[in-house]
């Protein structure tokens, strides 16, 4: 429905008559569910919970995330929008009510609108403005508000108040005239001075020229207004008789009939479309925007999510620039595909490195349970671990041939390929795995599809439309330059190709920008006895990993080193659970005596003096072990500094009281890796990064909780780290190598990905920093940092090569 008319009279068309005046929308009635138009039903429930809270007479506030729910359901329904930037406004937040009027549908001028900005603009503080709309459309009085007031007669008072304000007079008391009206009195209302002055004024229009002459002082009685005809005379109306014949060969419906098998397969490809064109209206209104937990979609994600299910039909490269939220479209397609039971079975492939955020990203925002190829089941069993319905598994494990077997058996509603330039070569394993597959759907993601040359295109267009091509040779003659190929030969008809199988949103088009970001590293000097401790426990790991049992140990050597990375309490703890785990491995005792004697870190006096110099800007601290934590929380206590404490043991609404108790009165947040997911912290533009994860991934995520679309401020970003140590040397590879703070928020993903490394980049780090010599560790370190930097230098060349070849001419709206 287009809300083209006057947003009360639009629903009043749909819902019948309303009271007098004006007034309330009338809640809808519960409905049958039709399944073959269950979309305008579910903005009907939307509006008639929305309405229901407006009726609420006990509720003063709380509207907005019901309303946002609702935005999220329907998010190009205009009365929805109106609705909910309603609530915004009832809820004291007009920027958010602002945000709802801006994504109204072009053509769309309702009266309502045009209120609610005027009322929104008041509430920011701009009241000329706000003037001058109300009187530009004539809603200067309650009476004319309240005919195309989203709330109606529920929030009269509330209008009433706020329109006073606006207008400059003193808020009247409409509810009088309402109900005396309602129980159809007679008697007049007593005269209030204003309106004596205003009839003395504005005479009402007489019936005759007897009354006219009589000036004002005559009495006189506004003309009573003519009843609505009964039978009121027929529009025109032009018949248009068109001769149509049509031709029906009823020899294949006989044989389908008979079940004679088809030997082309028209009839199946003519079924598919009917069943997705039967779908294609139910996409316009998502099921999965009501599903989604801890974070509200971007308007250039939902539209290329419908735009993939309509026009594409699931089968598209997802191209957009980094950071514009390829992975989140890529689950919200999935998630409506599982809502509609169209995906039953999933595979995600991408690289090593990026496995552990796509569960987390699916199970946390989208409460869909995966099994992953970290999973023990997947080395026990390959052949159970194939079998369930929804898998993220790393490329480089799916390929190998015992596993790439068993999956050439399996059927596939949905694969989606992260990272999916690594399949540009189509004599690789990776791309003769996904070839083989037995997909109906294909979402390919790649911020740089094209890497070298345009032959990757064509291999890439090949697996998400076999056949568009006849042969290699024909697209080499039709699409690229001899001895340039790099260079179209055919821009417009390549583009126009591409438009069919490729959506790239670019920053620019989504107009998004990101803050300025500064970023510092602080080594802080440890004493002799921290030094010496340190120095002995590496050694202890460097000695176990070079026996018979090393391998094996691998894991608990990395916990271990990365408690020691952040702080002594923590290399303690981890000691001393070791010890009792391994009894026949005294080092682990003594270690962990000294250890625990060794009391607070050089790092915790460099984090108070970093607090105490600018106390009055919130500051959120991450750190590795719930232990360190612990300590800081203390420390800070006990220095008089307000901090608030965040991790994964506390409950729902726990969590909910620590942001509120950040956002509220704390200048400190004290979080693990899992603070703030999904939540809105950006209130606080500082981090500091008391320990430095070995993955680059969750060092960006850390960033990317206040780095983000929608914060304002420039964000700054402190590293500590102790000298000498594992955490020293890789801050400095990842600074140095690949620019870490310079990045993008999305970036390090595609670059890890360059590595084309089965192992993940903390695996590296370890077996680096385990070389039994110093001679080997720099020469490991060198090596590594020599692998990142031309995955780096590869990146940025395919960016510039990506924004060269396809522009702006592929964003989904």
């Amino acid at each position: 429905m287009l809300a083209t008319m006057d947003w009360r009279k639009g629903r009043e068309s749909r819902r019948g008559a309303q009271g007098g005046g004006g007034g309330a929308m009338a809640r809808p009635a519960a409905r049958q569910v039709d399944l073959f138009h269950g979309v305008m039903d579910e903005a009907d429930i939307w509006l008639d919970r929305l309405l229901g809270r407006f009726a609420d007479a006990s509720r003063t506030s709380g509207f907005l995330p019901l309303a946002k729910q609702a935005a999220r359901a329907c998010p190009r329904n205009p009365d929805i929008l109106l609705v909910a930037a309603t609530a915004a406004l009832l809820d004291g937040d007009p920027q958010q009510a602002m945000a709802f009027l801006r994504r109204l549908p072009k053509g769309v001028e309702a009266r309502g609108a045009f209120l609610l900005q005027a009322l929104a603009a008041a509430e920011i503080g701009n009241v000329r403005a706000a003037r001058a709309l109300l009187e530009l459309h004539g809603l200067t009085d309650w009476q004319s508000a309240l005919a195309v007031f989203p709330a109606g007669r529920m929030r009269l008072d509330w209008l009433v108040s706020r329109l006073g304000a606006i207008v400059g007079r003193a808020a009247p008391d409409p509810f009088g005239a309402l109900m005396a009206r309602r129980r159809g009195s007679r008697r007049k209302l007593a005269p209030t001075p204003r309106t004596e002055r205003r009839a003395a004024a504005n005479p009402p229009a007489a019936k005759s020229k007897a009354a006219r002459r009589a000036g004002p002082a005559a009495s006189a009685t506004p003309p009573a207004r003519a009843a609505p005809r009964a039978d009121p005379q027929p529009l025109p109306r032009l018949d248009v008789d068109i001769p149509v014949a049509f031709s029906l060969d009823l020899e294949p419906l006989a044989a389908a009939l008979a079940g004679t098998p088809e030997p082309d397969g028209r009839w199946l490809t003519l079924r598919e479309r009917f069943a997705h064109l039967g779908l294609a209206h139910g996409f316009d209104e998502l099921l999965c925007l009501s599903q989604l937990s801890g974070f509200v979609p971007l308007v250039h994600q939902v539209e290329t999510v419908r735009k993939v299910l309509k026009q594409f039909r699931g089968r598209v490269l997802l191209a957009d620039e980094v950071g514009l939220g390829k992975t989140i479209e890529a689950c919200m397609v999935l998630k409506e595909y599982a809502l509609r039971g169209m995906a039953e079975r999933v595979l995600v492939l991408t690289p090593a490195s990026l496995v552990g955020q796509w569960r987390e990203e699916l199970e946390t925002k989208f409460a869909i349970a995966v099994a992953t190829t970290h999973d023990a089941l997947s080395r026990d069993d390959p052949a159970a671990f194939w079998d369930q319905p929804r898998i993220v598994a790393s490329i480089a494990t799916a390929r190998r041939e015992e596993h790439a077997r068993l999956l050439a058996a399996r059927k596939f509603d949905l694969v989606i390929v992260d990272e999916a330039h690594h399949l540009r070569d189509r004599t690789s394993r990776s791309w003769k795995l996904v070839d083989r597959l037995n997909k109906r759907f294909l979402l390919l993601l790649s911020a740089t599809p094209v890497q070298n040359d345009l032959v990757e295109l064509y291999n890439l267009l090949t697996l998400l439309k076999p056949g568009i091509f006849k042969t290699l040779k024909d697209f080499r003659a039709a699409y690229m330059t001899p001895g340039k190929p790099r260079q179209p030969a055919n821009s417009d008809e390549l583009r126009s190709l591409m438009r069919g199988a490729m959506i790239r949103n670019t920053r620019a088009a989504a107009a998004l920008d990101l803050p300025r970001r500064h970023a510092a590293t602080i080594k802080v000097e440890p004493g002799p006895d921290a030094a010496a401790a340190y120095a002995d426990l590496a050694a202890a790991a460097r000695r176990i990993a070079a026996g018979e049992a090393g391998r094996r140990r691998r894991f608990a050597l990395h916990h271990l080193l990365a408690a020691a990375g952040s702080s002594p309490t923590a290399a303690a703890a981890a000691l001393g659970r070791l010890a009792v785990r391994e009894p026949a491995e005294p080092a682990w005792a003594r270690l962990a005596e000294r250890w625990a004697a060794l009391g607070p870190g050089a790092k915790e006096e460099a984090l108070l003096d970093l607090l105490q110099r600018n106390p009055a800007e919130k500051k959120l601290v991450f750190v590795h072990s719930r232990e360190t934590l612990e300590r800081l929380a203390t420390r800070l206590a006990g220095a008089g500094i307000a901090a608030a404490r965040y991790d994964g043991s506390l409950s729902g609404p726990q969590k909910d009281a620590a942001i509120d108790d950040f956002r509220e009165r704390a200048s400190v947040l004290v979080s693990t890796q899992s603070g703030g997911e999904g939540r809105n912290v950006q209130f606080c533009n500082t981090l500091v990064n008391f320990d430095v994860p070995w993955n680059p991934m969750a060092l960006e995520q850390r960033i990317g909780r206040i780095d983000r679309i929608g914060q304002e401020r420039e964000v700054f970003v402190f590293n500590l780290v102790t000298r000498g140590t594992l955490e020293e040397q890789l801050l400095r590879l990842l600074e140095e190598k690949i620019s870490m703070f310079e990045l993008v928020v999305g970036e390090v993903g595609a670059i890890l990905g360059g590595l084309e490394e089965e192992r993940e980049f903390p695996d590296l780090v370890l077996e680096a920093w385990l070389e039994a010599s110093e001679a080997g560790r720099e020469e490991a370190f060198a090596a590594l940092g020599a692998r990142l930097d031309a995955a780096r230098r590869q990146h940025q060349d395919a960016k510039e090569l990506d924004a060269a070849l396809f522009g702006q001419d592929f964003e989904a709206a």
